[in-house]
C-alpha cells in the first residue's frame, strides 16, 4: 500500500513541501528548507547512489531527483527490482 501512495502521491506531495518551505523562507524562516535539502542530500549519498549505480542511472541525475523528491523516486525501483 505504501508503494503505490509513493508512485502516485510522492513527487506532487515533495512539490507541497517545497512551495511551503519555500515562502517559509522568503518570511526569513528558512530553516524548514534548509534541513529538507540536507536531508535528501544526505539521503543521496546513503541510499540513493547505490540504487542509481544498481540500475545505470546517472550520478548528476540521481543527485537532482534526491533532491527534488527524495524517497519517492528511488524506493520504487529498489523495491522493483
Amino acid at each position: 500500500m505504501f508503494l503505490k501512495l509513493t508512485k502516485m502521491a510522492g513527487k506532487p506531495i515533495c512539490a507541497v513541501l517545497y512551495a511551503a518551505f519555500a515562502a517559509l523562507a522568503a518570511k526569513k524562516k528558512p530553516v524548514p528548507l534548509i534541513v529538507l535539502l540536507l536531508m535528501h542530500t544526505t539521503e543521496y549519498f546513503t541510499v540513493g547512489r547505490k540504487v542509481a549505480a544498481k540500475h545505470k542511472i546517472g550520478a548528476v541525475e540521481a543527485l537532482l531527483q534526491c533532491l527534488a523528491f527524495g524517497f519517492t523516486w528511488w524506493l520504487p525501483i529498489k523495491k522493483g527490482e
